[in-house]
């Protein structure tokens, strides 16, 4: 059976009422999907620039009814992808916008899918605590990437290869999210970080002090998009986490730029100013601690023990810029880049079963 025909049946006998799903990422609760492609081919291009390749995807909802549509999809990445790090690489959906109508992914026919990387409970607990730093950027700033957490089947319509069963989650285009914050997307070169809208240059950066991330650049784009609001304002937009001290993968090392050794040292990469400069900054987070807390204790898909450390972690943070001495000193690295100060080290995570 075709993909297509197997689409226009499936329309036929499966399709649920318009409009009951809702909206793609308005909601907390995992999609579940399946997807079906030449797998083989997807974790085999090691191209500078892959090509998509046909599949198809299919929403289960609830009563045993299922959304399918035909998409086209390719790998994506470079470490996850170019290295022998993961079994399989991060992906691009490219949706049909006639099929996605009234479906949960109305709206949204690009999307960045992060894969689990190795098919292990540990690269599981990874990809939740990728997600779950989206979803707390989410709570500082509308400027933030959205995410959908996913568990996914993955067939290989050539049965060349295993079904791949693993929990991942989607990220918003950059075109939609340009949509949303009434913004373009900034192709231009950006000269320094201070180029862009300050408040936004210091919450980003503030807020990958305190997850003690060091992976990202805002003038090169390393893990950072840039988006020109209609005032003229440049927004910088952070993206893969998967680098920071707060997760500690196993694969994760600091900045090369940086005097640090470990990912779990804290060091701040913001810009040079006074520290009252990031007095709104600093009320900011302070005023989002509670709720960022609570996205961590009441996520279910991860073992109480990784989120009490992820809080432990958050803890000195908060120690630190609600303290004005500790502050001072930890700010003065942007003027001072090579000191080394308030490094937050901990004991490599202990392996524990769900």
């Amino acid at each position: 059976m075709t993909i297509n025909l197997f689409i226009v049946l499936l329309s036929i006998y499966n399709i649920p009422a318009i409009g009951q799903e809702g909206s793609l990422f308005d909601h907390a609760e995992p999609l579940e999907l399946i997807l079906e492609a030449d797998v083989v081919a997807l974790i085999e291009d090691k191209s500078e620039e892959p090509e998509y390749t046909s599949a198809l995807l299919i929403h289960k909802l609830p009563e045993n009814s299922i959304h399918a549509f035909d998409l086209k999809v390719k790998p994506r990445g470079n470490t996850r992808r170019l290295t022998e790090l993961c079994d399989f690489p991060p992906l691009k959906f490219n949706l049909k916008k006639g099929q996605i109508k009234n479906t949960v992914f109305d709206g949204h026919d690009k999307l960045k899918f992060v894969s689990q990387c190795k098919q292990t409970e540990e690269f599981q607990h990874y990809v939740l605590e990728e997600y779950l730093l989206y979803q707390t950027y989410n709570i500082l700033a509308e400027e933030s990437y959205r995410t959908r957490l996913v568990h996914i089947t993955i067939k290989d319509i050539k049965l060349r290869m295993p079904i791949i069963r693993m929990t991942g989650f989607l990220i918003e285009d950059d075109e939609d999210l340009a949509k949303r914050i009434d913004a373009k997307p900034f192709k231009e070169r950006v000269y320094s970080q201070d180029s862009c809208y300050e408040s936004a240059v210091d919450r980003l950066s503030v807020f990958q002090y305190m997850i003690g991330n060091t992976d990202w650049y805002i003038n090169t784009r390393h893990n950072t998009d840039v988006f020109q609001k209609i005032g003229g304002e440049l927004i910088p937009v952070p993206f893969d986490f998967d680098f920071a001290g707060v997760i500690n993968t196993i694969y994760a090392s600091p900045s090369k730029q940086v005097p640090i050794t470990q990912v779990t040292q804290r060091y701040f990469k913001g810009s040079c100013r006074p520290t009252d400069a990031y007095d709104a900054t600093i009320l900011l987070f302070n005023e989002k601690k509670e709720e960022i807390y609570s996205l961590y204790s009441s996520f279910e898909y991860l073992p109480k023990y990784i989120v009490k450390k992820s809080l432990r972690y958050y803890d000195k943070f908060y120690k630190i810029i609600n303290r004005p001495e500790l502050l001072d000193e930890t700010f003065s690295t942007a003027c001072n880049p090579n000191v080394i100060i308030n490094s937050s080290v901990r004991n490599p995570r202990k392996s524990k079963n769900l």
